[in-house]
């Protein structure tokens, strides 16, 4: 009886633990975290997030120079649209992305088009159609990152046009490739 009464507790206090675990994290919209940020750092928006908190939802960008500061931080897109920065010569934009694990998109986690600059640095990207999608004339810079069961690839590049660079990434179980430049 003793030995019931130990396992017990010891089952209950693991139950105990994980719902106080769960009821820690906070969920919070990206685009609230967006509009209430301001500029920082030389940024237009500086983001900051927290790892107590998963943030929800897409964001689409067209303007001016952004930091996502992620401090390990998850970005559930549910099955949205995904982050977007669009620029074009008249309108610069830049989006930097650090430390944070970014998942769910029903198209990208991350897509840069146009002439959109940034920096993806120590994310995750996860279980997305298309992890990072490249367009046009863009130049990204990609570090340390992980893209893992991506549906189609981990990282797509559209157009010949891109300039990409790639160090010290990881990538497994994504559908057809790690990486493909699929220029039509």
């Amino acid at each position: 009886m003793f030995l019931y009464n130990i396992f017990s507790m010891k089952r209950i206090n693991t139950i105990l633990v994980s719902f106080l675990i769960v009821a820690t994290l906070n969920a919070e919209s990206l685009q609230s975290v967006y509009n209430a940020a301001g500029p920082n750092m030389g940024y237009d928006k500086y983001l900051i997030l927290d790892e107590a908190t998963v943030y929800t939802g897409g964001l689409g960008l067209f303007e001016g120079d952004i930091f996502v500061e992620g401090n390990g931080a998850q970005i559930d897109l549910e099955s949205g649209g995904g982050i977007w920065i669009f620029a074009d010569y008249q309108t610069p934009a830049s989006l930097d992305i650090h430390r944070c694990s970014i998942k769910n998109g029903a198209y990208y986690a991350l897509n840069y088009s146009g002439t959109a600059t940034g920096e993806i640095i120590n994310c995750n990207i996860i279980n997305s159609a298309m992890g990072i999608q490249l367009a046009d004339s863009v130049t990204v810079d990609i570090r340390n990152c992980n893209l893992i069961d991506n549906e189609t690839y981990g990282i797509a590049v559209y157009t010949t046009n891109p300039v990409i660079h790639i160090t010290y990434c990881n990538a497994w179980n994504n559908g057809e490739n790690y990486m493909e430049n699929c220029p039509g």
